[in-house]
């Protein structure tokens, strides 16, 4: 790809949330989790980064197993447990 297909991919997928192709075995365990676009690198693929299961590593994937979707709602804070008294 081209410097300038690169940067004209950056700017319209940097920072979109993502879900995977779900029937691509190797992307399985991501079925359920929304990841960010983190930027797209120099061979077209996607690093995305996804929330789940405290996992926080960037992972390098083809555009055409993601779809943008909206950005998912934030998770309420757990109100602590009353205590007994």
């Amino acid at each position: 790809m081209l410097p300038e297909q690169i940067e004209q991919l950056q700017r319209q997928y940097t920072d979109k949330h993502v879900v995977v192709d779900q029937t691509r075995p190797e992307l399985a365990r991501f079925r359920h989790m929304t990841g960010r676009i983190k930027t797209i690198n120099m061979n077209g693929r996607a690093l995305v980064e996804f929330d789940g299961d405290n996992n926080r590593g960037w992972y390098d994937i083809e555009l055409e197993f993601l779809k943008v979707v909206e950005k998912p709602p934030e998770p309420a804070e757990k109100k602590p447990a009353p205590q007994p008294g």
